[in-house]
């Protein structure tokens, strides 16, 4: 799993540990931000529970009978993930996107208990392929109940510990890039990425949960808040039971932070004692 802040290098160096990883000989699958068919995280996915499916069957028939073929039952909760029903009527999917897992009406508890069931049904299954993750396991949770929900940083720590016990029989193991005080990487961001990118992460993190309740304003808001996360995600790794590389990243010597971390998962999946047939 690859975490860190915007801008550290966490899907440069996710995608590059892949292709090492599968040049190597390793079977492997790499599951990229924002991917909608991602095995345990929940991008672009609806949360619906018994009283929701109620008040959309009275709205329309025809949405219900929609849903029966796209809607998944876990316990007394149905998820939709509707990227992958691209049938689903328009009007059916907007309302999904009120329920959204991230970004919709969904209590933290209720997300909180969704996801650990959902790393919990990953966790099940029989290791196959190494899987290389990213942002998963601190930067979404933290987003759905620091930033919208304004959840303290113990209940995010239990949360991402019982994400990380769910799992535990994958041998999971974490790289953190931590590329020190964010306002230089967040500034250059700023100039490299589109405007709309900046006027959305600046909203999304100063008008609601933790930003809201701590009066953050614009781009400095941004920054503040930035700064406050990576406390609390430093804080959560280094109390977290699970094999862990923090890279610092600030001095921008990529070949070097690139060289550790190959290192650390080599020896995390014990390569160099490995035939070339037991890896492919």
């Amino acid at each position: 799993m690859v975490e860190g802040l915007p801008g550290s290098g966490k899907s440069t160096t996710a995608h590059g540990l892949a292709q090492w990883l599968g040049g190597r000989g390793v079977a492997v699958e790499h599951f990229a931000e924002g991917r909608v068919d991602h095995p345990v995280d929940f991008e672009e996915v609806a949360v619906l529970t018994a009283a929701d499916l109620d008040a959309i069957a009275a709205g329309s028939t025809e949405f219900v009978e929609a849903l029966d073929g796209a809607a998944e039952r876990h316990g007394d909760v149905w998820l939709v993930r509707h990227p992958l029903h691209p049938s689903l009527p328009a009007g059916l999917v907007e309302l999904l996107r009120v329920h959204d897992a991230y970004d919709g009406d969904v209590p933290a508890g209720l997300h909180s208990r969704v996801l650990v069931e959902s790393w919990r049904r990953f966790g099940e299954t029989v290791p196959g392929p190494v899987q290389v993750w990213e942002c998963v396991l601190l930067q979404n949770p933290g987003c759905a109940l620091v930033a919208r929900a304004d959840e303290t940083v113990d209940v995010l720590a239990r949360h991402v510990t019982q994400l990380v016990e769910t799992v535990r029989s994958h041998r999971p193991a974490l790289v953190y890039l931590d590329a020190g005080d964010p306002a230089p990487t967040l500034e250059r961001a700023a100039t490299e990425r589109p405007a709309e990118w900046l006027e959305s992460v600046i909203a999304y993190h100063t008008t609601q949960g933790l930003g809201l309740r701590c009066g953050l304003e614009g781009f400095e808001g941004y920054v503040e808040f930035m700064r406050r996360r990576r406390e609390m995600e430093l804080e959560i790794v280094a109390g977290l039971d699970l094999p862990t590389l923090v890279v610092a990243v600030g001095d921008g010597c990529w070949s070097e932070h690139e060289a550790s971390v190959r290192a650390f998962v080599s020896e995390h999946l014990d390569l160099a004692g490995r035939a070339p047939a037991e890896v492919a």
